[in-house]
């Protein structure tokens, strides 16, 4: 007797078998396990297993990202704890680090990565993470809108190494031809993951939105491989199981440059067995196609996922295409002074106890003034897209006017370590009121009035910056933190 299914499984029921199908029934039935990945910028190997403790989550790593943990209790929104605010965690499904974890490190000392449409920035973050923030991070996406997301959790990251551009991602490909090691390209997709969260719920997706999707995944996948070098690595991912957005799109594209491209193997640091297809329905795929991963809910616990890493072998010929322009004195960026370079540094040592030079030199980083602001933004950029343009580069250094040198939220909260001096401690009470961005009352205080100080919890966490006035802490929490 054939069983009936939920409609969203009909079209599966022919690419598993009866045992595999009555698994994949059961699993979507189940609540999405809530999952975490963190920040090795700022978090420490223990951390885990200190916020076990902490907040009572049981945690259970993630078999293919060393990063990566899913919650095995139902807890309160993890979103609410200090060390997700100053972006010690990500909060994030444990089927969407996949794809991150299939780039193969080689051993370039200053890597260049474009993630083709970045927006959240989730795996943006896990790009920063891999590669240890070192070289140059493009994360680029189309939808305007979008940016403002992605910016946050790059900043709240405390990256030095990214930069977020705002352009079609179809076109970035003939703009900046074989200039980048490594291309992610988690296209956008129907969702079509079988497994719901919260943040992710099923919906029916008609015939005429999934090839208009597949459409638009196969311009983009070609752009991405147009963007990477010869022997460059690229990753292509969907969070949907629909055989028309994953090894479809693959077939496509082997089909346009036989020659050119390969799906490699899976590494053997992601221990997973779920290749993909080699035909569905009337339609069959390449062989190589099978070394894809095709990460169905039943097998780890996890929403639906597709991913394959793709090794461009040789060049492909690319449409010349005339790129952008916008100069850093049109985008309102001028090189700061050496007398202005001087203060900054000075200030930050002497007043903070913190060397910005060493990050500046070991980072390959320069500064540059837009109005007030001092950013720190890689000289691999300059060098390379330096009128290519651009929505943030780097990390915000601080403030500097007449009054002399702020430093920024951004740079105390990567470094917060290293701000060694100029500190003040809350007390718990005061906790929530801080991170609700209210100022404090305070008694006394050993600094000046006007001065700018680290603030602490009694646990040594940092929680940001205060600015001295009065009796009073005034709260600088930047408004996306």
């Amino acid at each position: 007797m054939t069983r009936q299914l939920p409609r969203q499984l009909e079209a599966y029921r022919d690419l598993l078998n009866e045992t595999e199908l009555n698994q994949l029934l059961e699993s979507i039935n189940q609540p999405l396990p809530s999952g975490l990945r963190t920040n090795p910028l700022k978090a420490s190997v223990n951390a885990p297993q200190a916020w076990q403790q902490q907040y009572g989550w049981q945690l259970e790593q993630v078999p293919f990202c060393q990063t990566g943990w899913q919650l095995r209790n139902e807890v309160g929104n993890l979103s609410r704890t200090v060390e997700h605010q100053m972006g010690h965690y990500y909060i994030q499904d444990a089927a969407s680090m996949l794809p991150v974890e299939l780039f193969e490190l080689q051993p370039e000392a200053e890597p260049s990565v474009l993630d083709l449409t970045a927006a959240p920035g989730g795996k943006t973050t896990h790009i920063i993470s891999q590669f240890e923030d070192r070289g140059l991070v493009v994360a680029n996406d189309s939808n305007l809108q979008r940016i403002a997301g992605l910016k946050g959790n790059i900043q709240r990251w405390g990256s030095t190494s990214a930069v977020i551009t705002n352009q079609p991602g179809e076109r970035m490909g003939r703009w900046l031809p074989e200039q980048f090691d490594y291309v992610l390209l988690d296209a956008p997709c129907s969702g079509e993951a079988l497994r719901t969260s919260e943040r992710h719920t099923s919906r029916l997706v008609s015939s005429h939105e999934r090839n208009t999707l597949q459409q638009r995944q196969i311009k983009l996948l070609e752009s991405a491989l147009q963007a990477a070098r010869p022997n460059g690595h690229v990753v292509y991912s969907t969070c949907s199981l629909a055989p028309e957005e994953d090894e479809a799109v693959l077939d496509a594209l082997l089909k346009r440059y036989p020659e050119q491209i390969q799906i490699m193997s899976i590494p053997a640091n992601v221990p997973i067995e779920a290749p993909g297809l080699l035909a569905a329905g009337s339609q069959n795929y390449d062989p190589s196609i099978a070394n894809a991963l095709r990460l169905w809910p039943h097998l780890y616990n996890t929403a639906g996922f597709f991913a394959a890493l793709i090794v461009k072998r040789d060049q492909i010929a690319t449409p010349n295409l005339e790129r952008p322009q916008q100069t850093l004195a049109k985008a309102g960026y001028k090189a700061v002074t050496n007398e202005e370079q001087r203060q900054i540094l000075d200030t930050l040592h002497a007043v903070y106890g913190f060397d910005l030079r060493q990050i500046l030199t070991t980072k390959g980083l320069s500064l540059w003034r837009n109005g007030k602001t001092i950013q720190a933004i890689p000289e691999r950029w300059l060098s390379n897209f330096e009128q290519f343009p651009f929505v943030s580069a780097g990390i915000q250094v601080g403030k500097l006017s007449r009054h002399g040198f702020q430093p920024a939220h951004d740079l105390a909260s990567r470094y917060a370590e290293q701000f060694s001096q100029q500190q003040l401690t809350i007390s718990d009470q005061q906790l929530d009121d801080w991170l609700a961005r209210r100022d404090l009352v305070i008694k006394t205080s050993q600094y000046p009035n006007g001065s700018v100080v680290v603030v602490r919890d009694q646990q040594q966490r940092y929680l940001g910056l205060g600015q001295i006035d009065g009796n009073s802490l005034e709260n600088l929490l930047p408004h996306w933190q």
